[in-house]
């Protein structure tokens, strides 16, 4: 049973200790706090929208029809996570820790996770564009029905990285791709991707014929 969080008592501030406790419809945007841990904790309709966190842990939590637009983290963790629903546009989390999280039907687009690293991390439905994982470590990320449009994975580790039935269009850095499994359906996109990583001019015949006749 969790127990209702008040504000002030419960907010995000430095070196909080927040165990067991249900944010309903809290808000909680433009937070600047250090050192928090946060347990067991559900966030209903909640907003941390603008926040900026550092070295902040949430284990073992629930998101559910939140806003996290915005939302600044540093060196910090979701551990044992879901994110359901969630508006999370802009979000950066950087260098940071993501281990057995699910983020299911949340609109990321814009979302940054430069440098963090990815363990049993599921992404579902989820909106992804113009994401930017810069030298993020996806061994241990997948993603199903992803829109990735855009998204950008300049000097990222992604063996092993799994790709299902998601939208590549435009994706940038494509060659850090190298040793991801991808749907074949999802294959086309990323051929053109490539191309143009490569330098290569795809030509239809009908283009043949136009040049042809100059």
């Amino acid at each position: 049973m969790l127990s209702s969080a008040v504000l002030p008592d419960h907010d995000l501030e430095d070196e909080a200790h927040l165990r067991r406790l249900a944010y309903a419809d809290v808000a909680l945007s433009d937070r600047d706090a250090a050192s928090v841990d946060v347990e067991e904790c559900e966030f209903t309709g909640a907003d941390l929208s603008g926040s900026a966190l550092t070295k902040t842990t949430f284990a073992d939590c629930r998101f559910q029809r939140s806003d996290l637009a915005n939302l600044a983290t540093t060196s910090s963790s979701l551990i044992r996570c879901e994110l359901r629903g969630l508006r999370t546009t802009g979000l950066r989390w950087t260098d940071g820790t993501l281990r057995d999280v699910v983020f299911e039907q949340c609109r990321m687009d814009l979302s940054a996770f430069r440098f963090t690293s990815f363990t049993k991390v599921h992404f579902v439905g989820c909106n992804l564009t113009q994401a930017d994982f810069t030298n993020a470590d996806l061994k241990g990320a997948r993603f199903v029905d992803c829109n990735l449009t855009g998204a950008q994975f300049a000097q990222a580790d992604m063996v092993g990285t799994r790709l299902h039935n998601c939208v590549l269009d435009g994706v940038r850095s494509v060659a850090s791709m190298r040793g991801a499994v991808i749907d074949p359906n999802d294959l086309m996109a990323l051929t053109y991707a490539l191309a143009n990583a490569l330098g290569i001019v795809i030509e239809t015949d009908a283009d043949a014929d136009v040049t042809g006749t100059e």
